[in-house]
């Protein structure tokens, strides 16, 4: 599933992070969230395709997306190649559930699919807004 994608992608950030981590706050901290972000997805993952779960796991991979983005600049020149990895894969994982949330939101009450798919497309600006950090 995509939120297996975005578990991948938290994977791969706590290895860029390595034992660099040690020695560096902002990368101790980095490795944490990427950990938390990952064990979030993994238990995501094994959930049905319900719309929350869904939308959930659209945050997650935008909200990794962003922390692998955001603290390329902080890691040794080596381990950046598995952050950027790290960043495209969660963005991509965001943009594969956005399809999933829509059609989901289809059977929802109005209100509460407008506000699901709010969610869905917040996650995705943010996701592309990584993205555009990244090759910018």
């Amino acid at each position: 599933t995509p939120a297996d994608a975005g578990a991948l992608a938290a994977g791969l950030l706590v290895d860029a992070c390595g034992p660099q981590a040690e020695n560096s706050l902002r990368l101790e901290v980095v490795k944490d969230l990427a950990l938390d972000l990952g064990r979030r997805l993994e238990v995501l993952a094994g959930e049905d395709f319900a719309a929350d779960s869904l939308v959930e796991a659209a945050l997650a991979c935008a909200d990794l997306a962003i922390l692998a983005a955001c603290n390329l600049p902080a890691l040794p020149d080596g381990d950046r190649p598995l952050a950027a990895a790290a960043a495209h894969l969660a963005a991509g994982a965001t943009r594969a559930l956005i399809p999933l949330v829509e059609s989901e939101a289809g059977i929802l009450d109005e209100a509460y699919a407008e506000n699901m798919l709010r969610d869905a497309r917040s996650a995705g600006w943010r996701a592309d807004l990584a993205v555009r950090q990244l090759v910018g």
